[in-house]
């Protein structure tokens, strides 16, 4: 498609949005997603990206959660196992306490062989871990946090949850 050329296709309006995405042009790559979303709700580029998931993490960025939860399970009823979006919403609901839903999101990620997923086993475990501590399960965040330990020793966070975990078992 020319430089001038608007998007006839619902895959030029999804690559202009992408491209708007990463320029970065929010406000071009809601407008060219939202068109993609016009054209086909189900619409999903031959790579697995969906304009819905694109437009969750807009939200996201810009601190809109609830919208930003819309469109993530929007994208996930597209693609149930796209891995962004998961990531995306458990995030999303991390951050508005809803500790339970971001751990179910990050555990149905580890039951993706880790070849086969692009978030490295610590970092999902680690998460799951955190969200029990936020909900002062220490058993559950000991657990969870061990493995995260396990699989990235040196990584410091992982060190400090379970420092804190322990003193709270121990207490």
């Amino acid at each position: 498609m020319p430089q001038n050329e608007s998007p006839h296709t619902t895959a030029e309006w999804f690559e202009l949005g992408r491209k708007c995405f990463r320029k970065p042009d929010g406000v071009g790559a809601v407008k060219a997603m939202e068109r993609v979303i016009d054209l086909d709700p189900a619409y999903r580029h031959p790579d697995g990206d969906n304009p819905h998931f694109y437009l969750g993490k807009i939200h996201e960025m810009e601190n809109r959660i609830e919208t930003a939860i819309m469109y993530y399970c929007r994208a996930l009823a597209v693609d149930p196992n796209d891995e962004e979006s998961l990531i995306g919403r458990g995030s999303c609901y991390t951050v508005n306490r809803q500790h339970q839903l971001a751990i179910s999101d990050f555990v149905k990620l580890l039951r993706v062989p880790d070849h086969m997923r692009r978030v490295p086993r610590g970092h999902l475990l680690y998460a799951i871990a955190e969200n029990y501590r936020q909900l002062k399960d220490w058993e559950n965040s000991a657990l969870w946090g061990k493995q995260a330990l396990e699989a990235d020793p040196t990584n410091q966070r992982h060190q400090e949850l379970m420092q804190e975990v322990t003193t709270k078992l121990e207490s």
